[in-house]
């Protein structure tokens, strides 16, 4: 039982083990899992399988536990728990391997980083879609994220990002710039594809003739004889839910309300910012919404951040959004949907592709000739009131538990989350 007052301090216990019977001993196995915050870091040695005790010997070895050196603001720690079985039989003469104790997380976001080669983006192109040279596995940037922290996205045709919760399987996107893992449907088998990866079709809105209806909610235009909003206030005060939201919070409401204390209050960025120099952003005026210059100009540059997180972020009580969601659920952004690996009107591989398209909650541009508003989908363009496939979007709980760490996230073997 130790209290840390600062990053570095650390204390070292030493653990006795002996052998009191009567015939000689030799570690079979030593497991090792740890449960709490990352910035506390446990270590073990002095001891490892193949060692011998024999009848009557003592063994000490050492455990220590460290306020990782590197933390630079208060992390809040909560309990943080090592457990460490150590498995004796008896000693035979027959060789067993000389391995050091491995120590395991149970926390799902530490499990990622544990079973996942962690390499920099510094190098991907994301003009390209991905590929084995242009980006595949678990990736980390702190550009263009939240306060710029460290953020880690799965990218590519990964095949470990399996998780199994409250009766669904999920494809994990990223770990957010919060420890929160943000999850995309995959439906009631891990393989599924098309419609059976969604919980079915909807329109973005019913109507498309206003910038307005580009809102994951919106200001009412006037009314139902089609005249146009008059004001960028008026087109996107959060008062009307969208038809996409009705549909994805009824489902929470019937499918995921009992585990609601599992999931975070992150947010969804519903990006209505407007490109330079491209229009006002109401009535029937054509309008370019930045997404147009981040992701189908022949630079590609995606961001993490939601640019007006006060009104466009949605969340339930998080203070850093507009509280305007009913529940924790939403859409994967455009911009997510780049950093997996996909690229504007290119078929790819990655691991958000189902074999056909989706509503992102990203809009993308309104065209007066059309009188029409347009989002996209992944990773094409759709007009606001077409009918799309809807994926639902969550994001689990920082200290959320796997409940076996055997697990490895790939189809066969997802990670389980722990509730109960």
């Amino acid at each position: 039982d130790v209290d840390f007052k600062l990053p570095g301090d650390y204390i070292t216990y030493q653990i006795t083990v002996e052998n009191k019977g009567t015939i000689d001993a030799v570690i079979n196995k030593i497991n090792a899992t740890q449960l709490g915050s990352d910035v506390i870091e446990f270590i073990i040695d002095g001891i490892k399988e193949g060692d011998k005790l024999g009848h009557g010997d003592k063994k000490t070895f050492n455990v220590t536990i460290k306020y990782n050196e590197n933390v630079t603001e208060d992390p809040n720690l909560a309990d943080n728990k090592l457990r460490v079985y150590i498995t004796y039989i008896q000693d035979t003469g027959s060789d067993i391997p000389s391995n050091k104790p491995d120590i395991v997380p149970t926390r799902l976001s530490q499990k990622i980083l544990y079973d996942n080669k962690i390499q920099s983006d510094a190098g991907i192109d994301f003009s390209q879609i991905s590929s084995d040279s242009n980006g595949k596995g678990l990736y980390y940037t702190n550009k263009n994220t939240e306060d710029n922290k460290i953020t880690y996205y799965f990218r590519g045709a990964v095949d470990n990002n399996y998780v199994s919760f409250g009766g669904y399987y999920w494809r994990i996107i990223r770990i957010n710039e919060d420890g929160s893992i943000r999850l995309i449907y995959q439906g009631t088998t891990p393989n599924a594809t098309r419609e059976d990866a969604t919980i079915g079709t909807s329109p973005f809105n019913s109507r498309a003739d206003d910038n307005a209806f580009v809102g994951y909610m919106y200001g009412n235009p006037t009314n139902d004889l089609g005249y146009w909003s008059t004001s960028y206030e008026q087109a996107h005060k959060n008062e009307v839910d969208s038809t996409i939201k009705t549909k994805l919070e009824n489902w929470y409401k019937e499918h995921l309300l009992q585990y609601d204390s599992y999931i975070a209050d992150t947010g969804f960025c519903n990006d209505r910012s407007s490109a330079s120099g491209s229009g006002s952003g109401f009535g029937n005026k054509s309008t370019i919404f930045t997404s147009w210059s981040r992701l189908r100009e022949d630079i590609k540059k995606p961001i993490f951040t939601c640019p007006n997180s006060t009104h466009d972020l949605f969340t339930v009580k998080n203070s850093k959004g507009n509280q305007k969601s009913k529940y924790k659920i939403g859409l994967i952004t455009a911009d997510e949907a780049t950093y997996a690996g996909g690229v504007y009107n290119i078929t790819n591989s990655s691991f958000l592709y189902i074999g056909d398209f989706y509503w992102t909650i990203t809009p993308f541009y309104f065209i007066p000739e059309r009188s029409k508003a347009v989002g996209w989908s992944f990773l094409s363009l759709l007009d606001i009131d077409s009918i799309g496939y809807v994926r639902p979007v969550i994001n689990l709980n920082a200290n959320i538990e796997i409940t076996s760490t055997t697990q490895n996230g790939t189809i066969n073997n997802p990670y389980i989350i722990r509730t109960s």
